[in-house]
């Protein structure tokens, strides 16, 4: 959490100095005047936004046979799944993709509410705290929602299709957990 937050920081201080470079010889009244924090431009509804899957969660889920839906349908010859199960994943996976699209342009408004701040020379530690709060706070739940779909991806199949999705991913079924003695459930 702390290396992702450092690696906003840090892209927002690269944008920022950026953006400083080129306003230098304007004064802050000046750029202040050109744009307000709500003069930010929003992404429209329809543009595609790209939000970094985090490769780490993906893989763990995985390991422990919770598929991304998106991985189940890529298989879903080898996985032999049924039209209806096809459909319910197809479902879960369009239904993620849009709350990220929403939330991810969320995201973006907020990185460039913090790049700007920097441009403008109107930052100060309590507007960076909740700045790279809400940014904070945003990712999080793109990342909860990812994590969830790979939940539901795998109560959408039966236990010989995570078997199988096991072996064809090269991953080893627990042999038990705690909810019960079921290594798949």
């Amino acid at each position: 959490m702390t290396r992702r937050l450092l690696a906003t920081l840090a892209f927002g201080l690269t944008l920022a100095a950026g953006f400083a470079l080129g306003s230098i010889g304007r004064s802050p009244a000046e750029s202040q005047a050109q744009a307000t924090d709500t003069d930010i431009p929003t992404l429209p509804p329809t543009a595609a936004i790209f939000v970094a899957v985090n490769a780490q969660d993906t893989a763990e889920a995985e390991r422990h046979l919770y598929p991304a839906p998106q991985t189940a349908l890529q298989i879903a010859e080898s996985l032999d799944l049924s039209d209806a199960q096809r459909a319910q994943l197809r479902q879960m996976q369009h239904d993620t993709d849009v709350e990220i699209a929403v939330l991810g342009r969320r995201l973006a408004t907020e990185e460039r509410r913090l790049t700007r701040a920097f441009a403008e020379n109107n930052i100060e530690a309590t507007k960076v705290d909740a700045l790279t709060a809400r940014i904070s706070a945003l990712d999080g739940r793109i990342r909860a929602l990812r994590l969830r779909s790979h939940l539901a991806a795998r109560d959408a199949l039966t236990p010989n299709q995570l078997l199988r999705f096991a072996d064809l991913r090269g991953y080893e079924p627990a042999p038990h957990n705690e909810r019960d003695d079921d290594p798949l459930r």
